[in-house]
Formats: structure tokens, C-alpha cells, sequence
């Protein structure tokens, strides 16, 4: 009797865990999209010659953009807190803000479970503003109405 107990509730236990993994699967979200790699394009700004609007028709690139832009000139069109962090637009007496910045987008990765990316660039620029200018320079997005904001930038070493 113990046995036909023991295996009816393995054979329960097995059923119930199964259905688990299917469900959990069905109802997982889906990545924004496949990591994707972009061509060698080196995109340059100064702050003295900005123009409004975008370069490019991706909406991913503008928002890459728009950061860069309010980076150097946080007054500049566009340059709201619902599209930069907050730290971009800050005004601060001790740091000096880039003049020139340059960027290539080398690839970009979705983040599991979520709708966000990870948008990750080679950038370069004329100083050292919080060391999120050199380097690999990574750019968190959100998706934001028709397009993204950029909710987050570090860098990695």
C-alpha cells in the first residue's frame, strides 16, 4: 500500500513540475530583440556645432544621440529627464563637460525578462567626465512611448 502511495505521488510530483516548467516558459517574456552588431560607423559631435533632431532613422541610435548631445550641452533641445538620467542634465561646478564626443555602436543585448537593452559603444571624448565618455561605454535603455530613453551609462574597464 505504502508503494502505490509513494509512486502515485512521485508520478503527481513529476506531472505537477512539468506543467510548472510549461507555464513558466509560456508566460516568460520575450527579449526586445537578438544582440545585434552594427557597422564601424564613427559618429562625431562637437558642442559648438550641434543640430537639432536626429542624424539617423533608428530609433535606438537617437536616443544614443540625444544622450550624447545633452551630455555636452545639457540645455540643448530635447534634453528632458524622461529621455537622459538625471546626472546628465546635473550641473556640477567641478566637472568640465565634454566639447567633442565621438561614438560607434558595437552591439546591443537584450535583457532577459525584461524590455530594456544594453547598447554597448567604443566612445571617445576631449576630458574625463566621470569616465563615462572613453572606452566601452554601455547605455541602458527603456522602452519610452514610440521610442527609448536612455535610463542609464557606465562604463566598463
Amino acid at each position: 500500500m505504502n508503494k502505490r502511495i509513494l509512486i502515485t505521488f512521485g508520478f503527481v510530483l513529476v506531472f505537477a513540475l512539468g506543467a510548472y516548467g510549461l507555464f513558466y516558459i509560456e508566460g516568460r517574456p520575450e527579449p526586445v530583440l537578438d544582440e545585434q552588431h552594427f557597422n564601424e560607423e564613427v559618429h562625431t559631435y562637437k558642442a559648438d556645432d550641434l543640430n537639432s533632431g536626429c542624424a539617423g532613422e533608428d530609433k535606438i541610435f537617437c536616443a544614443i544621440e540625444r544622450t550624447v548631445k545633452c551630455t555636452m550641452a545639457p540645455e540643448f533641445e530635447g534634453c528632458d529627464k524622461k529621455y537622459v538620467p538625471s546626472f546628465v542634465l546635473g550641473k556640477t561646478k567641478d566637472v568640465v563637460r565634454p566639447t567633442e564626443m565621438s561614438f560607434k555602436i558595437i552591439k546591443i543585448k537584450p535583457i532577459i525578462g525584461e524590455k530594456d537593452i544594453a547598447v554597448y559603444t567604443q566612445s571617445d571624448c576631449d576630458t574625463m567626465w566621470f569616465g563615462l565618455c572613453k572606452g566601452t561605454v554601455v547605455y541602458s535603455l527603456s522602452p519610452k512611448g514610440d521610442g527609448w530613453a536612455v535610463t542609464n551609462i557606465y562604463a566598463l574597464e
